[in-house]
């Protein structure tokens, strides 16, 4: 089994949910803000479990190896920026209330998140997780 299978799984997932959030993101918006809530929670989730994963199964063998720890240190400190970033996002917008206010603050504020979500995303799956695979031996 590749050692990243989870991760890259979990991303999957992650990739799911945030598109379908995106689809949400027109005129009508205001009509279906009470369905954005329930799927930033679960987002919220996945995300709070795969960063978990990451710092407790993945990252402190990457930060034993000589040649990934620098590559592992870089990631790491990456991602607290953007956990933060979501955090904030998250607590901002609470619920359907919140975003039927503010709708067009809520997209763009989405779309600037995700796109850093995905940007992460690619990074990890492209050159951070071939490195991992390729230590399996």
């Amino acid at each position: 089994m590749v050692r990243t299978a989870r991760f890259r799984r979990q991303h999957d997932e992650i990739m799911a949910i945030v598109r379908n959030i995106s689809s949400l993101l027109t005129d009508d918006l205001k009509e279906d803000a009470r369905k954005v809530p329930p799927l930033l929670s679960t987002l919220a989730g996945k995300l709070t479990v795969h960063l978990a994963m990451e710092d407790n199964a993945l990252y402190p063998s990457l930060l034993k190896d000589d040649k990934l720890r620098p590559l592992a240190e870089r990631f790491m400190a990456e991602m607290g920026g953007i956990s933060a970033t979501f955090k904030e996002y998250v607590r901002k917008w609470p619920d359907a209330g919140a975003i039927e206010g503010q709708t067009a603050d809520f997209i763009q504020e989405t779309q600037r998140v995700f796109a850093i979500l995905k940007e992460r995303i690619i990074r990890e799956d492209q050159e951070l997780y071939p490195l991992v695979d390729a230590l399996q031996g």
